[in-house]
């Protein structure tokens, strides 16, 4: 088992689950931040006391 190339160790993913878990995290990232972007922009916008 150590001499197996196809694991990303500690983890035991092999190389292709951990892309796959790190490009969802990218996006989930992105989404998180674009939706705290709008919601930013909302309140400056809605919030008269910012104004």
């Amino acid at each position: 088992m150590a001499g197996d190339d196809t694991m990303v160790y500690p983890t035991g993913l092999t190389e292709a689950q951990a892309l796959e878990i790190n490009d969802g995290l990218k996006w989930g990232t992105r989404i998180y931040f674009g939706i705290a972007v709008a919601a930013h922009v909302l309140a400056f916008v809605l919030t008269p006391w910012l104004k």
